[in-house]
């Protein structure tokens, strides 16, 4: 498989990753600016990809401790390199999102996810992009074993399709484990077009009401990116504390 050397985060981050297949977009990168970190904190971030969440995490909080987890053993190998090109220090795991219970030991202060957007059925895919952008498991079973791998009190944080919002929200409603405080962020392509993606937050043993916060707007109308989008492409948290 060839591979191409990008940066991501205004140069900060370099990403290899592969010519064919999945390529690094906004999306990770968006997640990662919705989680929140504390130091010392530990992170697990399910269905990894190449790394960039997890890059952006450690590089953000040297402190914390990332685990990185995916089915895909060529992803897992650039994950790898892309820690030691990027001298940061994470712990990458290949097993299937099913593994995840026996292959990761322990519990997580937070658990993040950019899993595969596509059911099986929705359309037809390349061997290349098949692992990365089509479902090994149904979103709500997904959701599910990721719950069981977060701390009382941990945060979980997802990203998905804005049409996928009713499943992740059954997922956390009728999780055995109780998930409130949750925040929902809409993530809109331009001003006056309805939402194409979401991001939901939720606290574990937590019974806090839920919220919609403010969205972010990735383009503007002539397609550069938005002075928040820009802000986020260079690395800053979006607040999600109020």
């Amino acid at each position: 498989m060839e591979y191409t050397q990008d940066s991501i985060l205004n140069g900060n981050i370099i990403i290899r990753q592969p010519t064919k297949g999945y390529r690094v977009a906004i999306d990770p990168i968006i997640l990662a600016s919705l989680v929140h970190q504390e130091p010392w904190q530990t992170i697990l971030d399910v269905g990894c990809g190449v790394g960039t969440v997890s890059l952006i995490l450690k590089w953000r909080e040297p402190t914390v401790q990332v685990t990185a987890l995916d089915i895909d053993s060529e992803m897992c190998t650039a994950c790898c390199q892309n820690a030691r090109i990027n001298s940061l220090e994470i712990n990458v795991i290949n097993a299937s999102i099913e593994e995840c219970l026996s292959a990761v030991c322990g519990e997580f202060s937070q658990v993040v996810t950019n899993p595969p957007f596509f059911e099986k059925k929705s359309s037809r895919v390349s061997e290349f992009k098949k692992m990365a952008n089509f479902e090994t498991v149904p979103l709500t079973d997904w959701i599910a074993l990721c719950l069981k791998k977060v701390k009382n009190n941990g945060i979980f944080t997802i990203i998905h399709r804005a049409s996928r919002l009713n499943d992740i929200l059954y997922a956390l409603k009728n999780s055995p484990f109780i998930m409130g405080d949750i925040k929902i962020v809409p993530i809109f392509p331009k001003i006056g077009l309805a939402a194409n993606r979401i991001v939901v937050i939720a606290k574990k043993s937590c019974k806090s009401e839920t919220k919609i916060f403010q969205g972010i707007v990735v383009h503007n109308m002539d397609g550069s990116y938005t002075i928040s989008m820009e802000k986020i492409l260079g690395g800053y948290e979006w607040p999600t504390q109020g």
